[in-house]
């Protein structure tokens, strides 16, 4: 199934429950394809995609962050996190629970990995220092937004710091000149699938011609 670009734009959803069956092999070619098509910094696209099928292995992964937490654990969290908004609450309300679970049960478990000669997290004089993470993040949009043409949908899970990337690169024998900036889920979504409300947004309220207006 193909879509218009601006229908798979509107599609495309984060999803984190998924159904049971995999990813069709053809079909993750094209979605993790159509991520090597993105623009990368230095025109060479060094991004390479680990797609972690054995389950022993994802229950390896998950074993660094699952942690399970209460409700009123979960709301402590996030009113230390500053989170008001009843929407964005409700949406990391559902997603942190889930954070094991839906790279164990996803159809498709991708780690994307990109060349980063320098420390990504050492101290930075320049934004060109980002260049390379900015880069593999155009490319995730890509697959996301491919993958959402296809009817799979797709949830990203931050790697939190460098314990969490030294445990992934051991686990997947990932070379130190590459950084791992996420799991990337994929899947097609379970029958009882949570899709969050999304906070609407006018182009209006956001778009300043020539210079920043008030609101």
């Amino acid at each position: 199934m193909t879509t218009d670009v601006y229908d798979a734009i509107v599609a495309r959803r984060t999803m984190r429950d998924f159904a049971p069956e995999p990813v069709a092999r053809d079909v993750l070619r094209r979605i993790l394809g159509a991520g090597l098509k993105a623009p990368s910094h230095d025109h060479l696209r060094d991004w390479r995609f680990v797609s972690v099928e054995a389950p022993e292995m994802r229950e390896t992964l998950v074993s660094f962050f699952r942690r399970p937490r209460t409700d009123d654990e979960l709301g402590a969290l996030l009113d230390g996190w500053g989170m008001q908004d009843a929407c964005q609450r409700a949406m990391y309300h559902d997603a942190i629970p889930k954070q094991a679970s839906m790279l164990l049960t996803a159809g498709a478990l991708i780690v994307p990995c990109f060349r980063q000669d320098e420390p990504l997290l050492a101290e930075k004089t320049s934004l060109h220092e980002l260049n390379a993470f900015a880069s593999i993040w155009a490319a995730i949009e890509n697959v996301l937004i491919a993958a959402a043409s296809e009817g799979v949908f797709g949830v990203t899970k931050i790697i939190s710091g460098p314990d969490e990337r030294d445990h992934v690169r051991r686990t997947l024998g990932i070379p130190d000149a590459y950084e791992i900036p996420c799991y990337l889920a994929l899947g097609c979504p379970a029958q009882d699938a949570v899709w969050n409300e999304q906070i609407p947004i006018d182009l209006a309220d956001r778009l300043h011609v020539d210079r920043w207006t008030a609101p």
